[in-house]
């Protein structure tokens, strides 16, 4: 009989806890008696995380992949980005009265880290941790609009859905609205997620590297883009600085390396000197 999902993800998640356990790599039978999981499973288990990337295999011992350090990674910087922008989302929705977001792109989606709003907050489809696709967006078009052109090929060939009647859902219409976006630094979007609802979102760069993206979403007949987009650019510019920042500061420094001088003659006679008594 197979195993259910449920028991698989408890085997896998046994098994990566040994390693978090480990201070080396481990080979089946180690993996096996500390997990106390028949050896059949575990090797099957195994090979699956190696083929993910989750786990690397030399010759027979095991250990954590790069794909751990990657998603690890990831995680403190996404978590890093909320800690340093959630202060100037605030700061936004007070000074507009909007809804403010922030999110990153993840394949065809964007995905939601913050949300700082009013009662209105409840009536759009965004939340913390959901997902919305790209091209529907404000946030999403801002992203796409600066990231590698492979990323938006990709997504171009990937198809465009339609969430209203608005949507945008032709590759052409696409990339000339990403084209404009890059001219003008800002994105925006009327009824494309929600019908009557509008944004205006701007990209955090940085080293020209799309980040994440800010944004100011409202009522339709409330948005006034041309007063908007001045405040999100700014709060994006701000965000990705403080960000800039905030990496440098958790950088460890490098450590001083102390360079031996030669003695001249006269100073290498007297440490001689001093030595010899």
């Amino acid at each position: 009989m197979s195993e259910s999902p449920s028991s698989m993800v408890d085997r896998v998640v046994v098994i990566l806890g040994v390693f978090e356990r480990s201070a080396g790599p481990l080979n089946l039978g180690q993996i096996s008696a500390c997990s106390g999981l028949p050896r059949s499973s575990v090797h099957r288990i195994l090979q699956q995380l190696v083929n993910a990337r989750l786990l690397s295999r030399y010759d027979n011992e095991y250990r954590l992949g790069l794909r751990m350090f990657e998603i690890g990674s990831l995680v403190t910087h996404r978590t890093r980005m909320g800690e340093v922008a959630r202060p100037l989302l605030q700061e936004l929705h007070a000074a507009t009265g909007h809804v403010v977001h922030m999110a990153v792109l993840d394949q065809q989606d964007i995905v939601y880290l913050e949300r700082v709003g009013g009662s209105f907050a409840s009536t759009l489809p965004s939340r913390i941790g959901g997902r919305l696709p790209a091209h529907c967006t404000a946030l999403g078009k801002a992203l796409l609009a600066y990231s590698a052109k492979e990323v938006v090929d990709e997504y171009l060939w990937s198809g465009l859905c339609r969430r209203t009647s608005v949507s945008i859902n032709t590759p052409q219409a696409l990339e000339t609205a990403l084209s404009r976006i890059r001219g003008i630094g800002y994105a925006t979007e009327t009824g494309e997620a929600a019908a009557s609802v509008a944004c205006v979102a701007a990209p955090v760069l940085v080293l020209d590297q799309p980040v994440a993206a800010i944004s100011v979403c409202g009522p339709q007949d409330r948005i006034r883009v041309d007063e908007l987009r001045f405040q999100v650019q700014w709060i994006a510019a701000e965000a990705a600085r403080r960000l800039m920042v905030s990496s440098r500061r958790q950088r460890p420094r490098p450590r001083r390396l102390i360079t031996a001088v030669p003695l001249s003659g006269h100073a290498a006679s007297a440490e001689l000197s001093e030595t010899g008594r």
